[in-house]
């Protein structure tokens, strides 16, 4: 298990052209043919929104909820969360037409759309989508094809066109990283070209305006990069883009990152180490704590793959050079992601210490103390395999939401869960809320 799984992750920065190779390893889109073998109930119609209601909750597997809707493995990838006015949306690639689905989750644990919100209105299919929140509106961005897409959300479920083009059609960039503050939404991904790959962004207004940012590019030419994130900081009204580099050598990628300024100004030209351990250091999530940066990795400086992280000052300073050791526990834990509230963070990874992927988490302080040691179960195994999460804080808890079947398939469809975590490790929902869903007769459903 160790050995596989290190080598995957190995093979995908050996290959460089991380985005193509997500289209040609079959995480993109379905052809027709293939989404129909999903079934004739995975259907279109269920995208149309659904009014705020108090149906949806706690869901029986393989029942009907009030609305006609059952339980379906038709997402694919790594759902998005984010938090807006009362109530979580999380996103994730569907089976059905358009690509991109979400559901808005009540902080109660109420689901508000049973049947999916299609967001992705067009006919050239949308995957790998994220979201955020700006204060006002959620703004979800996909690929599409080889270009980038978005759409704004209403927290009432409403889709507000049009649908904005971020980067025209031509350039691979995968994965998408994404942030906002009041005025502009920041999207991060990588352009690959021959022998390179780097790190670019693009803004969008509050309105869904992309704006012209012509130098946008954070990582030097000539160079190897890709894994983007990034956070807003509201006090220094500037954003922070971290990635991974291997300006020191293509078998161990190190993370970077980068400020730029609301207005697009970059800060850090070529940008900054954040970690340059021994190893290689992976698909790195950052967060803005309200008085410093949390940065978290997946690193195997060890032999196998840990979660590591670090404190980064707005000045741009790493306070922990060497690194914060979140969860060395035996197994790989990989795909961390990183939410924060007052005095403590809480990060989410995939672990298999136990065989299985299990979704666990450990909560961060602004001190830099890890709090959970050993790390604490979110994932409570309604399904075999629990993978891909994110997560997202409001009102007094933080959601997790996360890939689930039976098989472990980073590449093929599965439900995605949701389950509410408060501040003290306590896990709201056991069972966890199934968040795909169809009209009609589901294939499988999770159970015990």
């Amino acid at each position: 298990m160790r050995g596989s799984r290190r080598s995957r992750f190995v093979g995908l920065w050996g290959g460089v052209l991380l985005g193509t190779m997500v289209l040609a390893c079959g995480c993109g889109p379905l052809s027709p043919g293939e989404a129909s073998r999903q079934g004739e109930d995975v259907a279109s119609e269920a995208s149309s929104a659904a009014p705020d209601s108090d149906d949806g909750e706690g869901l029986a597997a393989g029942s009907l909820d009030s609305k006609g809707f059952v339980p379906a493995p038709v997402a694919r990838g790594t759902p998005s969360v984010a938090f807006g006015k009362g109530k979580y949306l999380v996103v994730w690639e569907d089976e059905r037409d358009g690509g991109v689905y979400g559901t808005r989750v009540r902080t109660d644990g109420r689901l508000l759309d049973p049947g999916g919100l299609r967001l992705n209105p067009r006919a050239v299919r949308g995957f790998a989508p994220v979201a955020a929140f700006n204060g006002t509106h959620f703004f979800v961005v996909w690929q599409a094809g080889t270009g980038i897409s978005g759409v704004r959300v209403a927290t009432d479920g409403t889709v507000v066109g049009p649908v904005f083009d971020v980067v025209p059609p031509g350039t691979v960039s995968l994965p998408l990283g994404l942030a906002c503050s009041p005025k502009v939404c920041t999207v991060t991904y990588n352009i690959v070209a021959e022998m390179e790959s780097i790190i670019s962004f693009t803004r969008v207004r509050w309105d869904g305006g992309v704006l012209p940012d012509v130098d946008h590019t954070v990582s030097p030419a000539g160079n190897l990069a890709g894994e983007s994130s990034v956070a807003w900081n509201n006090n220094q009204k500037q954003f922070l883009i971290v990635w991974i580099d291997a300006r020191g050598g293509t078998a161990s990628p190190d993370i970077y990152g980068a400020r730029v300024k609301e207005d697009g100004t970059i800060l850090d030209d070529g940008g900054f180490p954040i970690s340059q351990a021994t190893g290689s250091q992976r698909r790195p999530d950052v967060t803005w704590t309200g008085r410093r940066y949390h940065v978290v990795w997946g690193d195997d400086r060890s032999g196998t793959f840990d979660i590591y992280g670090a404190r980064v000052r707005s000045n741009g300073t790493v306070e922990d050079l060497a690194g914060i050791p979140i969860s060395t526990a035996p197994g790989e834990q990989t795909l961390p992601r990183v939410a924060h509230h007052e005095s403590k963070s809480l990060v989410v990874w995939d672990d298999t210490r136990g065989g299985q992927h299990r979704i666990r988490g450990a909560r961060l302080g602004e001190d830099g103390r890890v709090w959970d040691s050993s790390g604490f179960a979110i994932s409570q195994g309604d399904l075999p395999n629990e993978f891909f999460p994110d997560v997202a804080y409001g009102d007094d808890r933080f959601f997790t939401a996360y890939a689930a079947e039976v098989e472990y398939s980073p590449f093929g469809t599965h439900f995605v869960l949701g389950t509410r975590v408060r501040h003290d490790t306590r896990v709201q929902d056991s069972p966890a809320l199934v968040l795909t869903r169809v009209p009609g007769t589901a294939p499988s459903a999770p159970s015990r």
